[in-house]
């Protein structure tokens, strides 16, 4: 793997070398589509959303400051991306109405209920929960990556439990 800095390699990019932008899609694509998916709560569309972050990434490389920062820049576009997704799709679905939309929905597998209740948890509240128990992340890393303090981390998860608790007790909630 490339040795180079973040910052090495967003200055090699901005000049036109190809490779180093590469390197930085390697090192943070993950932690891209753990974003998106926290915000989306599908990986399909977490996967499109994450390809999109990138893309825009490359485009907008040279806007970027400071290099050193970015996973979380383009975190931050991937947040946006994912969040722009979200709202087209809910006034998609009310411009169908509630019985088009099911019908597009039919065809899903089936998920388990863990996996059904975290979807439906708002993102802010998911996108943590996600970073922190799926993929493993310590709190500080989630608080620098979403940039929020550490006890907004806290109080996000602690949050996030406590709604995953009722909706997975409450019986015939579940969609």
């Amino acid at each position: 793997m490339d040795e180079r800095s973040d910052n090495e390699l967003v200055i090699a990019s901005c000049q036109g070398d190809r490779t180093a932008y590469a390197v930085l899609v390697r090192r943070h694509y993950n932690q891209t589509f753990l974003i998106c998916l926290g915000v989306l709560g599908h990986v399909h569309d977490a996967e499109d959303a994450a390809q999109d972050a990138m893309i825009k990434g490359f485009q907008q490389i040279c806007q970027l400051r400071t290099g050193s920062r970015y996973g979380a820049w383009v975190g931050a576009i991937a947040r946006n991306l994912s969040v722009n997704l979200l709202r087209k799709r809910k006034m998609t679905e009310r411009a169908l109405g509630a019985e088009e939309s099911s019908r597009r929905h039919e065809g899903r597998p089936p998920r388990d209920d863990v996996r059904q209740a975290v979807a439906r948890l708002p993102w802010d509240l998911r996108l943590p929960l996600v970073m922190y128990y799926f993929d493993g992340q310590n709190v500080k890393t989630v608080a620098e990556k979403l940039e929020i303090s550490t006890s907004g981390v806290y109080q996000k998860l602690k949050a996030a439990i406590k709604e995953l608790h009722e909706m997975l007790t409450t019986q015939g909630d579940m969609p």
